[in-house]
């Protein structure tokens, strides 16, 4: 039987990356807010300072580390800090970023695709590397959180090694999940559509005289906010989800069933897949 014991995460020690503003700290706002001890990592100082005065007033538990996910010695050593307390029960692998690379594929070169596999996935590996065998060896199990993108799961022209990283980190959920379910630890994701948050705002994109066509842009016809991330986050951290693993939570708005599907101006139900403005990139 489901209680609301089940939502609470008192006696959890949760790790989040990027946490220091948007939905990575909606993320561990969340999480501290359902009891947790939340470790954030972030390798602005700025926000680092400005993200541990916000969530200590909230009244948790709570330790920031100024550090750099990308930097391997930097992650090997927090790691040994973790490990030297012998608890860690939430990873949330936050960090992304399309780094501003947009171009077509054929114009780009070799060191903007390592810089990409860098921040989208091999600082995801490195992480779950490092930490997982903190979960294993305590022997509580645990669970892994990767926030991906809905841009793994459809097209992105001018984005598409970023694209591809956002499509492995499913892949190796899903591999991951077997290999870690003898130890109970649990690894999921979570793909987000566009979010508003000080990285990425959509508004900038659009030109005002689009801006009135702003809410039927989305299924549910709205853009996300990074608690809509943190919500499915909070799901997959609990016991409401024990028994849930290798699998990609979509946090779109509709948008990925909609498949390019989109309601006419003023209208309820009717939709076209006609595209209505002639832009090109991401200027919509």
């Amino acid at each position: 039987m489901i209680s609301p014991q089940d939502m609470s995460l008192s006696g959890k020690t949760a790790l989040v990356t990027g946490a220091g503003s948007g939905i990575g700290f909606s993320i561990a706002e969340t999480l501290l807010r359902f009891g947790a001890r939340v470790i954030v990592v972030e390798r602005d100082e700025k926000l680092a300072a400005g993200a541990q005065q916000r969530l200590e007033t909230l009244g948790g538990d709570v330790q920031v580390e100024v550090a750099d996910v990308t930097v391997k010695a930097q992650m090997t050593a927090l790691a040994e800090q973790v490990a030297a307390t012998g608890r860690l029960d939430i990873l949330i692998n936050n960090v992304g970023d399309h780094l501003n690379l947009i171009k077509p594929f054929l114009d780009s070169d070799e060191d903007e695709w390592d810089a990409l596999f860098d921040i989208n996935l091999k600082q995801i590996l490195r992480m779950v590397h490092l930490f997982a065998p903190i979960m294993r060896d305590a022997g509580n199990g645990g669970s892994i959180v990767n926030i991906s993108s809905i841009e793994g799961f459809r097209a992105i022209p001018t984005c598409a090694t970023y694209g591809a990283m956002k499509t492995a980190i499913s892949g190796f959920v899903r591999s991951m999940a077997i290999e870690l379910a003898p130890y109970h630890i649990r690894i999921n994701a979570v793909a987000p559509e566009t979010t508003q948050t000080a990285q990425v705002d959509p508004r900038q994109f659009t030109k005002p005289e689009h801006l009135a066509q702003w809410d039927i842009w989305n299924p549910l016809g709205r853009w996300g906010q990074p608690d809509d991330t943190a919500g499915a986050v909070l799901f997959l951290a609990s016991p409401l989800s024990s028994w849930v693993t290798g699998t990609t939570v979509h946090v779109d708005g509709g948008a990925l069933a909609a498949g390019g599907w989109y309601r006419m101006p003023g209208e309820q139900q009717h939709w076209t897949l006609a595209p209505v403005i002639a832009e090109s990139g991401f200027i919509f």
